[in-house]
């Protein structure tokens, strides 16, 4: 019997991906099970994009930052 199991990951969420050798960083939406991303200049641009989509699509104020390694 084949069972279907929900997905581990949120459906929708927010989180800023830094990069190791860049300023930049990007700010990930997840939302209905599309994505969409926004480079920022810096990791305070990120942040602040990052809360502005959670209210946005009216998701919780924590994003995730995760780091390029």
């Amino acid at each position: 019997m084949i069972e279907e199991h929900e997905s581990i990951e949120p459906e929708n969420r927010v989180w800023v991906q830094r990069y190791q050798n860049s300023s930049e960083c990007d700010v990930v939406v997840k939302f209905r099970g599309r994505e969409m991303s926004l480079r920022c200049r810096d990791y305070s641009q990120a942040v602040k994009w990052a809360k502005i989509e959670c209210k946005a699509y009216r998701l919780s104020d924590d994003f995730e930052i995760l780091s390029e390694s």
